[in-house]
């Protein structure tokens, strides 16, 4: 048994050292000449193949696959133009590293801001996502549910906004540097009101926004310690929530208790452009004036007009960008967060990790730089405007020939939402009759569902309904706007995942987003029709009147304001009236009615009270009812005879006008209904049938710079003589 186990032993020894030669055969000695030419030629001749044997190509290496990371972008709050532009950013950074199908853009709705946010890193840590990237909006109190997302094993990266005390954070991505924010305001402040300085106010987002907080602490600095700045006096800080509305009556209430006021600085991109238009409205910039942090997009006409000559921003896209590099490179374990650690963010080059000097703890990529925006610049950084060729008239005359009139071929099952400004308003109602009328001859009457939101999320609530409609597989959404251009990037999200998109009411102001706007009456129409009644019922000795409108954020409203005071201003025949104010009741009838009541007080002289628009119409009849005031100051405007016609009798509102929600909600359904199936496109000039109401044309929208629409029309005004009969 030894011997056998010898023999073996001895087997192995020889075999090692056989198969160590040979690899020392193999391997060579590279200080040894390579064969000549010559030598390689002889070799191969004396192989005895009949055909040369093939070489082996080296096996490809495997491609290296991109990781699996999921990954939320998580912002303040939806609905916000620079948010939905972080996310373009980061969802290019995705798509470069393969990962774009794991990202998700999930975010809470203003009004549930702080507690949405939690609810969502709370949620996040126990559904494996792999990293959250959040633009804080909580302050501190987001700090226990991102520290338990950390101890979850979920990478957390804030940006534009951190967590102030960094507990629950790995690292912020900084836009620029905070302190210089702070520094940058009060330049453009002293640029703006000269050396002389004055004094100026600061309209913010929220209390609990740590980036806001971050750069007024720094503004505020600046201003108590160097003399630069010596001229400029702080009066107050206010706050509008990101909300358009609450930070247009927060410009108007600064401007009320600080009647010297010379500026208002808002670092936000909401608050500016909603203080430019609150100046811009009043008339008062040229005393006046606006600044802080916003988008070239949003402020081109702000700072062409004076309202807002400067202001400042950094690139979103770029912002987004950045972070989520920044968190896949920790998520994936590519690098730690730790000062001096650098990684490469794709396009954007390398980025340094460092401690965060603006806080006592926390980590910080800087992206930087700003940007400052005035008249010299603001045009081409907002983007070339759309301009529509006029067709030459021979090609106009042929089109017109060869253009067929498009009948619709009913049957086709779509899903329609028919989306108010919001629930609860009559007009809207019987918009939603006329759409269900066509949707019932069109065969579709089962897809059509009638959503909106409630009068106090009405902004929030429409971007909410029709993100949501984008990413549900509806046909079509026909959109009444009360959110301006803030509903546009989700609009047009919509149309990206194709869905048909048509407006009717109240337009998308730039038309992005939007197909076609079904209008109820021509804008420009409403202007002099409304100049024409409060003329009328005030005579020709004319008066001083004032108007209670919507909200800011209406396009109709305040369209048909924009031409009534154009006429006003360009007319002879309206000389003897005079315009004293415009105040918003938005759409609410004791808001509107409060309004109403406050015109009065302020205005004594007062003779009349135009509301365009039918809450406030009736609630402003009904609180000159109520006061005893019927005889002084009477009320006219857009209203619904069934509404009116007691205070039309009685005199308080002798005249008003309106056209028909039912045919207007008929009209859009017809439109929507040949767009989404396919049996019409949008083209200037396609002329189509809309059942009982005859045929229509797509046009150019000459009220706005872009955009088609559909003209419905007809006014009618209603007087004591035709009151009742339509009221029934």
């Amino acid at each position: 048994m030894k011997k056998k186990h010898l023999l073996i032993t001895l087997l192995l020894l020889f075999t090692l050292l056989v198969m160590a030669a040979c690899s020392q055969g193999d391997s060579g000695n590279e200080n040894e000449p390579a064969a000549t030419d010559a030598e390689t030629t002889t070799e191969q001749e004396e192989t005895p193949t009949e055909e040369a044997m093939p070489e082996e190509e080296p096996e490809a290496e495997p491609e290296e696959e991109a990781m699996d990371f999921s990954a939320i972008l998580l912002p303040k709050f939806l609905g916000i133009l620079v948010f939905d532009q972080a996310y373009e950013g980061a969802l290019e950074a995705a798509e470069e590293l393969g990962t774009a199908d794991s990202l998700e853009f999930l975010g809470p709705t203003p009004e549930n801001s702080v507690e949405g946010q939690i609810e969502i890193v709370t949620t996040a840590a126990t559904q494996g996502v792999d990293a959250i990237m959040i633009s804080n909006n909580a302050g501190d109190q987001l700090a226990p549910a991102a520290q338990a997302a950390i101890d979850a094993g979920v990478t957390v990266v804030t940006w534009d906004s951190p967590i102030p005390s960094a507990e629950g954070e790995q690292l912020f991505i900084a836009q620029v540097d905070f302190d210089e924010t702070g520094k940058v305001m009060a330049d453009m402040a002293l640029s703006i009101l000269g050396e002389e300085g004055g004094q100026f106010a600061i309209l913010s987002a929220s209390p609990d926004a740590a980036n806001q907080n971050a750069w007024i602490a720094a503004m505020e600095e600046v201003l108590e310690t160097d003399d630069t700045y010596a001229s400029l006096e702080l009066l107050d800080i206010v706050y509008g929530n990101d909300e358009s509305e609450e930070s247009y009556n927060q410009a108007l209430a600064l401007v009320d208790q600080y009647p010297d006021m010379d500026l208002i600085m808002a670092p936000t991109t909401v608050g500016i452009a909603a203080a430019a238009k609150a100046m811009q409205d009043e008339g008062l910039c040229d005393t006046v004036k606006v600044s802080g942090l916003g988008l070239p997009a949003e402020m081109v006409s702000f700072t062409l007009n004076g309202c807002a000559p400067e202001f400042a921003l950094w690139s979103f896209v770029d912002l987004g960008y950045l972070t989520y590099h920044a968190a896949y490179a920790l998520g994936t374990g590519m690098i730690e967060a730790e000062p001096g650690a650098t990684f490469d963010a794709g396009r954007m080059g390398t980025f340094t990790i460092e401690e965060d000097p603006t806080r006592d703890n926390g980590l910080r990529v800087l992206m930087g730089p700003f940007t400052v925006y005035n008249a010299d610049n603001v045009e081409s950084a907002a983007g070339p405007q759309e301009e529509t060729a006029e067709p030459e008239p021979e090609e106009e005359a042929e089109a017109e020939e060869t253009m067929e009139t498009i009948v619709a071929e009913p049957g086709e099952a779509i899903s329609a939402i028919l989306l108010p400004k919001f629930l609860g308003i009559l007009v809207f109602d019987q918009a939603h009759t006329g759409a269900m009328e066509a949707a019932e001859e069109l065969g579709a009457g089962d897809g059509l569902e009638f959503l909106g939101p409630t009068p106090e999320n009405s902004v929030e609530g429409q971007i909410e309904i029709v993100t949501t409609a984008a990413t549900q597989g509806v046909d079509a959404i026909m959109i009444s706007n009360n959110a301006g251009d803030q509903l546009a990037p989700a609009a047009q999200a919509a149309l990206d995942a194709g869905v048909t998109v048509v407006t009717w009411d109240s337009p998308i102001p730039s038309a992005e987003g939007e197909q076609v706007f079904i209008a109820q009456v021509d804008f420009d129409e409403t202007g002099k029709v409304m100049a024409d009644m409060a003329l009328s019922i005030l005579g020709d000795e004319g008066g001083q009147f004032a108007i209670l409108s919507a909200s800011p954020d209406a396009a109709n409203q305040n369209a048909w304001i924009a031409a009534l005071e154009e006429v006003l201003e360009t007319d002879d025949t309206y000389a003897s009236l005079e315009l004293l104010d415009i105040v918003y009741g938005n759409d609410e009838s004791e808001e509107s009615y409060n309004q109403a009541l406050a015109l009065v007080d302020q205005y004594p002289d007062i003779d009349l009270i135009m509301a365009p628009t039918t809450v406030g119409i009736a609630a402003a009849a009904k609180a000159m009812q109520d006061e005893g005031l019927c005889d002084t100051v009477k009320v006219s405007g857009l209203g619904l005879p069934a509404e009116m016609v007691s205070f039309t009798l009685n005199g308080c509102a002798p005249e008003f006008a309106l056209w028909s929600f039912i045919d207007l909600g008929y009209l859009t359904y017809y439109v929507s209904y040949l767009l989404a199936t396919g049996q019409m496109e949008v083209a200037e000039g396609v002329t189509f049938e809309a059942g009982r109401m005859g045929t229509y044309t797509i046009e150019l929208d000459p009220t706005r710079d872009s955009g088609f629409r559909v003209l419905m029309g007809p006014f009618t005004v209603y007087t004591a003589d035709n009151v009742e009969a339509a009221a029934q």
